[in-house]
């Protein structure tokens, strides 16, 4: 069946989406095994937000004070509107990311808030409905 505008419209914001969250994540892609990355970083409980603060703040910080304003803007507009949804796109984005913690969805869900406030996106006072 042919998709809609409106379908091939959101799989384009959500591409886009993705690639602005590489631009911040990129030291961390693919580094679940990394023995370097997993000792530089020390123990992360991903459902602890101390210490997956600890870890964004240690790594990915730095460089994301590095990108142009208009680019940490349209990434904290990204993580605004993950925010608004029911969780499905951060959650699988984060999985397919193979970052040095959080590799289940419980984890990745624990993990986003911390990101959202971390990098100056508003969290709605009412966390929305999962999909169940």
């Amino acid at each position: 069946m042919r998709k809609t505008a409106p379908q091939r419209l959101a799989e384009r914001e959500a591409r886009a989406r993705s690639e602005l969250l590489d631009s911040l994540f990129d030291a961390w892609i693919g580094q679940a095994s990394n023995a370097a990355t997993l000792d530089r970083l020390g123990p992360v409980d991903p459902l602890n937000a101390a210490d997956v603060s600890r870890a964004l703040k240690s790594d990915i910080a730095g460089p994301f004070g590095e990108l142009t304003r208009e680019t940490q803007g349209r990434i904290r507009a990204a993580l605004t509107v993950l925010a608004l949804s029911d969780g499905q796109e951060f959650r699988a984005y984060w999985l397919d990311l193979r970052a040095p913690f959080g590799s289940t969805e419980a984890e990745a869900d624990a993990i986003f808030p911390v990101v959202a406030r971390t990098f100056g996106a508003r969290l709605p006072d009412t966390p929305p409905k999962t999909a169940s």
